[in-house]
């Protein structure tokens, strides 16, 4: 057996330490720019005017289904499993999705003369359109699976930096928001053909090809992802088309920037994920690295979204009111409500959408991004008609806690997950966190101060539980 201080396995651990530097460091670059955009956005645009925007943004997911039925999805993990070997689908792959993307935009047009107002209608026709046309050119998914983060995190810094420059530029009221989705397409556009070019230097072709032979190995797995997608879709965008529905406008701008908010923060957990998904796809037949890989990375989701969520519970009022302003004061008790999501999404993304996605069990990541669809529909009709906005908020957590747990029975090599000592850490050292919290509070309002002492007082108890606890464990002897 090889030393784990062997040169392969130092020289491997320096590699994706500078993978994960380079897709951390553009993460936070990302959420620098959309800690300034976001809020920028909601105050500029107003309630009702940001959620309509979050209302066209869900509509238009759902339509990139029918544009793109799964076809990514299987090529993304063929190319993960296979490398440069799968290229050869590429062509078919794009033929299919061009013939998707025209009956796509037909359905669009369709769908938009039922909109009752012209806004939206507007709004869906220009960037609903030009979305379904500008996605085709992403290259976000191949570079992923290619392993070349260094590119991707490059290429997703400048869309973002794009996106934001127009967004500050050009939206400046409620009446410039047609100018928010001019930004958005330019800036994917250029990022993506960037990206294409060179992929089409390490070989990819640039070319259509019409093969009806091939496209049974392409459909069937890939109708599997393209459900999974669309089960994803119904328990994480339904709540803004049945909140608008019941509750009306005002109250989807509340809930959709209480949900974007919560977002941004699982982005930042799972920021390592994007990191192990080709690695896992790659080690799968080593039922011992695979395991190990896994380990580490709930290890990590645990450390980081246990006490994020219970930081922006304790702290929700103040950062609601200095980053949302106060014409989202509504949105307190919602970002409470919300703060587990945190955990729950991140648990379903290391589960369903990196774990079961990587090692090709798509009938299994279906089976648990569809638990959660059922009952994400089910509980928005039941609890958004009874509890209005909280009623919402506590679907939008209970969905994803579905798919975590549905996806953990789902792998039994991982049944003892629980048993990480970095859980038992994490949720000590956040309770800890909490409590302090609350003592701080009663002394200072600061933000800044009461995020810098929390923060630091987890980290430390943190570190010493895990500590605790792993060095119990090399102190257990056998029994004989």
């Amino acid at each position: 057996m090889s030393s784990p201080r062997t040169p392969q396995n130092i020289t491997l651990l320096a590699r994706y330490g500078g993978y994960l530097a380079s897709v951390s460091g553009a993460r936070v670059v990302g959420i620098l720019i959309t800690s300034t955009t976001f809020p920028y956005l909601v105050r500029k645009l107003g309630v009702e005017g940001y959620g309509l925007w979050s209302y066209i943004i869900a509509i238009c997911a759902f339509l990139d289904l029918i544009a793109d039925p799964g076809f990514t999805s299987y090529l993304t993990q063929q190319v993960a499993a296979r490398r440069e070997q799968a290229f050869d689908l590429v062509p078919d792959v794009l033929f299919l999705r061009v013939a998707m993307i025209t009956i796509a935009i037909g359905v669009l047009w369709v769908l938009v003369s039922f909109e009752p107002r012209h806004d939206v209608r507007q709004l869906l026709r220009l960037y609903g359109t030009g979305a379904l046309l500008v996605n085709v050119l992403s290259a976000d998914h191949l570079l992923t699976a290619l392993e070349l983060f260094h590119l991707r995190a490059s290429l997703t810094i400048l869309q973002q930096a794009l996106y934001a420059a127009g967004i500050f530029v050009l939206v400046r009221s409620p009446q410039d928001l047609l100018w928010l989705p001019a930004s958005l397409l330019v800036s994917a556009t250029v990022s993506g053909l960037v990206g294409w070019f060179v992929l089409r230097g390490r070989g990819l072709p640039w070319a259509l090809a019409f093969r009806p032979q091939h496209w049974k190995q392409i459909v069937t797995p890939s109708l599997h992802y393209a459900s999974s997608t669309l089960m994803s879709n119904l328990y994480h965008r339904s709540g803004n088309l049945m909140v608008r529905w019941f509750l009306g406008d005002y109250a989807l701008g509340l809930y959709s920037a209480a949900a974007r908010l919560v977002d941004i923060l699982r982005g930042f957990v799972i920021t390592g994920l994007q990191v192990l998904m080709p690695r896992l796809a790659a080690s799968s037949r080593s039922v011992r690295e695979w395991r190990r890989m896994a380990s580490w990375a709930f290890a990590a989701i645990a450390v980081l979204s246990i006490p994020l969520a219970c930081g922006l519970f304790a702290l929700s009022r103040p950062l609601v009111l200095w980053l949302l302003g106060s014409q989202y004061s509504g949105a307190i008790s919602l970002v409470e409500w919300m703060a587990p999501y945190l955990i729950t999404a991140s648990a379903a993304s290391l589960f369903a959408g990196t774990i079961l996605f990587s090692t090709g069990r798509h009938r299994a990541y279906l089976a648990a991004t569809g638990s959660g669809a059922v009952s994400g529909v089910v509980l928005y009709l039941i609890l958004i008609p009874a509890f209005g906005l909280r009623g919402a908020a506590l679907a939008f957590v209970m969905a994803e806690f579905v798919v975590a747990a549905t996806a953990y029975w789902l792998l039994p090599e991982l049944r003892d997950a629980w048993k990480n000592p970095a859980l038992t850490g994490s949720l000590c050292a956040a309770a800890l966190m909490l409590v302090s919290l609350r003592v701080l509070a009663s002394y200072t309002s600061q933000l800044f101060v009461l995020i810098s002492a929390s923060g630091s007082i987890y980290v430390l108890a943190c570190g010493w539980f895990v500590r605790k606890a792993l060095f119990g464990q090399r102190n257990i002897q056998p029994v004989t």
